[in-house]
């Protein structure tokens, strides 16, 4: 299937083969991966290649790369290209960290006039020195030589609807250095990094910045959501929604269907995340808080059974989701947006064409009116109400972060800190609602529904005296929202 679908693009029909044997040099302290550089010398057919590439981070398929062709295998810091980055101190600290052997076939692609994609399909695998284990190398990897860099996401969108495919962003450097520091290693969860706005930046390239920033989240906690890491989940989760309420602030400036079908999309995702959250929080925030209010122990037992197999499940979806071609094609087609917007600026809304900085104080306004509105009767407010207080207090903190680089105040952190204070709260109360809900699935799958049944209820009835005591400050906390000045208006 994927050559018929790469025949189709081809120039020629019979693509070269050849094998290539690459030798990665790094430090004991990694000096040259904390620059996000690696360092390679390519034998093919007795002739040496350094290379010095930049270490691809998530939500980006853009590298740097400088080459030069060198007298032996070993590292030459006198290359004209590469030289530069192999520094005294440095380079007489190198030797080999892992090394990569593959069969390579490479096809040029032609899918519209003036571009030229280079296609390598490689199988081989990568090996450490110091490591038992290898991991398998088999992909294609797109290059654009020329054209528009839209047409290399059609192709891939192309190739991933034609054969099982996924995204895999992580170069062979970077899955190099993790085989030579162990297969084993956890995969870390990544929290959001700042983001810097200039107030003169075009509306249309900062939705852009936006949209590749939360993605950039998304994607970097793609691998501690898979090894089953909860905080992975979630701060995977806080990328899509962050990514959605970018989207809703934009909203009347984007085109309609695309906007639909990423907000969609990204639902499907959120709500495959989802069930894995809501069991990891009723875990960690309801019954482990509860477990010394429970009469019988062995009830207890029964429910976290329950609830880890309940888990498992979930955990399981998540997998299914993100290794699957929806998934894939959801992420080249928000890249294609995001990174083949900028050359299109003249069919942007006349709004997008304004600086970001003239524009964002109305996106602020209209989530705080969001969010005022649903403050209102707080005190005879349903579960479900303040559960949607909760969420338009959420979207304006979101909204809120993802402008703050905007605005050079102390007010801003201090207004986002209160939003995060009043969610956390509101959170709670979310949380002990959610267990009424999980708690008669979970008795319903076990066999000891009845025990689970008893020892939910004792757990909630504990939550509840607790949330009871604290309805006084959520109130205060919310009337201080209520009067607080905006940090976005002078």
């Amino acid at each position: 299937m994927l050559r018929r679908a790469l025949s189709k693009l081809a120039k020629v029909p019979k693509p070269p083969r050849a094998r290539l044997v690459s030798t990665y040099y790094e430090t004991d302290d990694r000096a040259l991966q904390r620059k996000g550089l690696s360092l390679r010398v390519r034998e093919r057919d007795g002739r040496f290649v350094q290379s010095v590439k930049s270490i691809g981070r998530g939500g980006t398929l853009t590298r740097g790369e400088w080459e030069d062709v060198i007298a032996d295998g070993g590292p030459d810091p006198h290359g004209d290209q590469t030289g530069r980055f192999l520094k005294p101190g440095i380079v007489e600290r190198l030797k080999p960290v892992f090394r990569t052997e593959v069969q390579r076939e490479t096809v040029e692609l032609s899918p519209a006039p003036g571009t030229r994609i280079e296609a390598a399909i490689d199988r081989g695998e990568i090996t450490a020195p110091d490591q038992k284990l290898s991991l398998a190398i088999n992909e294609i990897e797109l290059e654009l030589k020329s054209g528009r860099v839209t047409d290399l996401y059609d192709v891939a969108q192309q190739l991933i609807a034609a054969a099982p495919l996924r995204v895999d962003f992580r170069s062979k450097a970077e899955r190099g250095y993790e085989l030579a520091a162990g297969r084993g290693k956890r995969a870390a969860a990544a929290r959001s990094r700042p983001l810097d706005l200039d107030p003169k930046l075009g509306g249309a390239e900062a939705f852009e910045r936006i949209g590749r920033y939360c993605l950039d989240q998304i994607l970097r906690n793609e691998a501690a959501a898979l090894a089953g890491d909860p905080d992975g989940v979630h701060q995977m989760r806080v990328g899509i929604r962050r990514l959605r309420a970018a989207l809703s602030a934009f909203r009347k400036m984007l085109p309609d269907e695309e906007r639909r079908w990423a907000s969609q999309e990204l639902q499907w995702l959120a709500d495959t995340l989802g069930d894995a959250r809501n069991l990891d929080v009723f875990r960690s925030a309801v019954v482990n808080p509860a477990r010394r209010a429970i009469a019988d122990k062995r009830d207890f037992e029964s429910l976290t059974e329950a609830l880890h197999d309940r888990r498992r499940t979930a955990y399981s979806a998540i997998e299914e989701a993100v290794r699957s071609s929806r998934y894939s094609l959801l992420v080249l087609r928000l890249l294609r947006w995001f990174d083949g917007r900028a050359s299109q600026d003249d069919t942007a809304a006349e709004e997008l064409q304004r600086p970001i900085g003239e524009i964002a104080p109305a996106m602020l306004d209209r989530r705080r009116r969001a969010a005022e509105r649903r403050c209102r009767g707080v005190a005879h407010q349903s579960p479900e109400q303040r559960h949607e207080l909760r969420i338009a207090l959420k979207k304006l903190r979101y909204t809120a972060e993802l402008f703050a680089g905007l605005y050079a105040s102390p007010a801003t952190g201090e207004f986002t800190q209160r939003l995060k204070r009043l969610q956390d709260d509101l959170g709670s109360a979310n949380d002990v609602h959610l267990g009424e809900t999980l708690l008669p699935q979970l008795a319903q799958d076990a066999a000891k529904g009845d025990a689970i049944g008893v020892c939910g209820r004792q757990i909630l009835d504990w939550h509840k005296r607790r949330l009871a005591r604290g309805e006084k400050r959520l109130r205060e906390d919310l009337r201080h929202f209520l009067q607080t000045e905006p940090f976005w208006h002078p």
